[in-house]
């Protein structure tokens, strides 16, 4: 059970720092994107637009507006799991899922955060950016075990995680109210 233990330690480390890779590097890139297309100072234009993007998500989130988020409508592959030794299996979704958009998004920050680093343009501020997003994500992976009582609960946690929607939706609003509310406290300067 202690080896289990090492190895499962072992292995959600290589999927944190596997994407945190992917996702710093998406960050940076996005805000390359910005610092080489964008005007030197985007200035309260760029903020406006960052205003408008959080409260479209935050809308979004509420089911004040609905619209189905621009994604790619892919899982990361189950079968890597199966095919690869752990380590491998968990450095290989790290890097997929930390690319942030080749699967599945669940909830429209992630957006907020994409207009943000554009406008920002600073790469070194995108990747940060960025890969704080990722360590949020990952920290359910981390807390998973707290919830377990035993190793074979995954189904029931997976299930609960599943109710708890709402939730996590609630959270995310939290955020996106904050970035509003900041937002437009820079803009009121």
């Amino acid at each position: 059970m202690a080896g289990r233990k090492k190895d499962w330690l072992v292995e959600v480390t290589i999927y944190t720092l596997a994407g945190l890779v992917t996702s710093t590097f998406v960050g940076s890139t996005l805000a390359w994107l910005g610092e080489s297309f964008l005007p030197e100072q985007v200035n309260k234009s760029g903020l406006l637009v960052a205003l408008v993007a959080a409260v479209v998500a935050a809308a979004r989130e509420l089911e004040w507006i609905s619209f189905p988020l621009p994604q790619l409508k892919r899982q990361t592959k189950e079968f890597w799991g199966k095919f690869f030794p752990g380590r491998i299996a968990a450095m290989l979704w790290g890097f997929d899922l930390g690319f942030i958009f080749t699967t599945r998004l669940t909830f429209a920050g992630v957006w907020f955060l994409t207009v943000v680093s554009v406008l920002v343009g600073e790469p070194l501020f995108g990747g940060l950016l960025f890969g704080l997003y990722w360590l949020g994500r990952s920290l359910s992976v981390w807390l998973a075990p707290t919830l377990m009582p035993n190793a074979g609960a995954t189904p029931q946690i997976l299930g609960a995680i599943y109710g708890q929607y709402q939730l996590f939706q609630r959270i995310h609003v939290i955020g996106l109210i904050w970035a509003i509310i900041n937002l437009t406290l820079w803009l009121a300067k």
